[in-house]
């Protein structure tokens, strides 16, 4: 596969500059990531950096609030962000003889909001709404308590939205210090990649991004991942369905069996053609959702399961997710399921790569958290690379005899909770 060329650059005061040029694209997708999120916050401003990127929308010194959503939409673009636990992102994407004003608008968004008092005021009603919304939807809801069963004194472990009263209690001197103390250009990273040269880039980001902001200052550091703790949540709803998710110590980013955990995923409840989707759904019609997912961070990670079903069927779906874990780790997989995830992966890959998009949000994750950019034909040698034994022994890392989190939502019976304090993982390890 042929690799297109990668530049990276840096100004002097610090802004890390990623460009892909795509020129068979008519789009380009720019994204100015800023190195905080969630973990970065204190139990007294949590929910800070998603208030922040909420803010950022809600006009500038030279655009209203009205004028900022008008402007790209107006060209056929999009203007969107999000907040992570570890980053938030502004990005849009716009065709590419628009790349200027994309960068106009994200930098006078970043380095120009007023944060008028009544916007905050505004937007802190809005995010409660945000709020009370996931926890109407329990299946996103029941996530966020996973990471709370893990770690219930770590920020890794409080929700990105924060609470109402830490979203009361943000005032605007305490948004205009988090904003010294972490949008700063050597803690921001910007990503551009579709029809665009490195020159452009370069030329826009020293125009608006350049001069704004002097270097030399520290950003906060996150606090270390702790030990997760393993606990079991339960919040009793008169729901039709139990939402359950199960969590184990997973691993950073950075390790280097990260795509050996993508590949076990896959085959375990990774969709359709997974183990779990086949037998707890299409085999015993236990439940309409489940799947297996794997989050990666800076010094730690996740690996959980998630389902829904009746308050009935808990103890059942179980024993039968508990079976195919263990089955997973007593032995490799088969021959076909070997060709089909790397191939799934490969294909998925491949196809990601049309668009403009995923190279601008591959960029920023490889530089986050690799300071490396392995090239699109490296990445599918190293898939090509994960091998039967290696997906069955990592298998065993994860879960055999470990600890697991969960979290419960909805008509938890007694007898689903002592299924669940009974869920373990326990097989032999195949010698190394």
């Amino acid at each position: 596969m042929k690799s297109p060329s990668l530049y990276r650059s840096r100004l002097q005061n610090g802004l890390t500059i990623l460009v892909q040029p795509l020129h068979n694209l008519e789009s380009v997708s720019v994204g100015l990531s800023v190195g905080v999120g969630s973990r970065y916050e204190s139990l007294g401003n949590a929910g800070m950096s998603h208030f922040v990127e909420h803010m950022l929308f809600q006009g500038t010194q030279r655009r209203d609030v009205q004028e900022l959503s008008r402007v790209i939409s107006a060209i056929g673009g999009t203007l969107d962000a999000c907040t992570g636990r570890e980053s938030t992102v502004y990005y849009a994407k716009v065709p590419g003889r628009h790349f200027t004003l994309a960068m106009d608008v994200l930098a006078d968004m970043v380095l120009h909001s007023r944060f008028a008092g009544s916007a905050m005021q505004k937007e802190k009603n809005i995010i409660c709404e945000e709020i009370r919304m996931y926890e109407d939807s329990p299946e996103d809801w029941v996530h966020d308590l996973l990471f709370q069963a893990m770690w219930p004194r770590h920020p890794l472990g409080r929700s990105i939205l924060g609470t109402p009263p830490s979203l009361r209690a943000i005032q605007r001197p305490d948004v205009l210090r988090f904003m010294r103390a972490n949008y700063l250009p050597q803690n921001m990273i910007l990503s551009v990649a579709g029809s665009v040269t490195p020159a452009q880039v370069v030329k826009q980001a020293r125009r608006w991004l350049g001069e704004s902001v002097l270097p030399g200052r520290n950003r906060v550091a996150a606090p270390g991942a702790l030990q997760p703790d393993f606990n079991h949540l339960i919040h009793r709803r008169p729901l039709e369905q139990v939402h359950v998710c199960l969590g184990v110590l997973g691993m950073p980013f950075t390790n280097a069996k990260r795509l050996t955990a993508l590949a076990l995923s896959n085959v375990l409840g990774g969709g359709a053609n997974s183990r779990l989707f086949y037998e707890v759904r299409e085999k015993r019609a236990l439940v309409y959702s489940v799947y297996s997912f794997m989050d990666f961070y800076q010094d730690t990670g996740i690996g959980g399961i998630y389902f829904a079903c009746h308050p009935k069927k808990v103890k059942e779906a179980l024993r039968v997710i508990q079976t195919e874990i263990t089955r997973l780790a007593s032995s490799p997989i088969t021959s076909r399921e070997y060709q089909d995830v790397r191939e799934q992966m490969c294909g998925h890959y491949v196809i990601s790569l049309e668009s403009s998009s995923t190279h601008m949000w591959n960029m920023i994750h490889q530089e986050m958290y690799l300071h490396a950019h392995p090239s699109p034909a490296g990445v599918l040698k190293a898939i090509g690379r994960i091998s039967k034994t290696g997906i069955q022994k990592l298998a065993q890392e994860l879960f055999v005899n470990k600890p697991v989190a969960a979290a419960l939502v909805g008509p938890v019976t007694k007898d689903a909770y002592k299924s669940l304090q009974e869920f373990m993982i326990k097989t032999k390890k195949t010698k190394k």
